[in-house]
């Protein structure tokens, strides 16, 4: 566990990163990080070879890819 400040609050805990199959509404990835570990660093983790579609919000898909 970590801390890390976002805006102008401090946070203290884990994050957790979930892949999900969209058809079948199972997880089939979970990845446990620091808080401070940013969502971008995990999203290889989470992407299957054999997935056709990636969603995610704003926190994966910030211009690091």
């Amino acid at each position: 566990m970590s801390s890390t400040k976002k805006g102008n609050k401090w946070h203290f805990g884990l994050k957790v990163h979930v892949g999900t199959d969209v058809r079948s509404g199972l997880t089939h990835t979970v990845e446990v990080t620091m808080a401070k570990r940013h969502d971008i660093t995990e999203s290889p983790n989470l992407v299957r070879e054999d997935d056709r579609a990636v969603f995610g919000d704003k926190g994966y898909f910030s211009g690091h890819c």
